[in-house]
């Protein structure tokens, strides 16, 4: 039985669906947008295709995509949910604003599952 790849080096089948993790607080009633990168470049974000958004802040949080901020476009969800924005192309499209002060996570990636190449 062949063993199984590590990495990518030699294969004809690359993996360029890079998923990131990320946490963050938020202080309540402030639109904060999404960075994904390291303090050295905090605006650069992650790029990505959809990003997976997890509501921990213990009230409700407001997303908002492409800088359109007004009361009509932003999508609530509530404490504990988990929301799925599609069609970017980088993490730092979503912003996000916290009823009360608490975290949310999220996951950059570029698939919901790994299409066959």
């Amino acid at each position: 039985m062949p063993e199984a790849l590590t990495t990518n080096n030699g294969s004809t089948y690359f993996n360029n669906n890079e998923c990131r993790s990320f946490g963050m607080g938020l202080a309540a009633t402030t639109l904060t947008r999404l960075s994904g990168a390291d303090s050295a470049a905090p605006f650069l974000g992650q790029l990505c295709s959809e990003v997976i958004i997890i509501n921990s802040t213990g009230g409700l949080l407001t997303l908002f995509d492409n800088n359109y901020f007004g009361s009509g476009n932003g999508l609530t969800i509530a404490d504990g949910s988990t929301f799925t924005l599609r069609g970017l192309t980088n993490v730092n499209q979503v912003s996000a604003k916290a009823a009360s002060a608490g975290a949310i996570y999220y996951r950059s990636q570029f698939f919901s599952s790994n299409p066959n190449k």
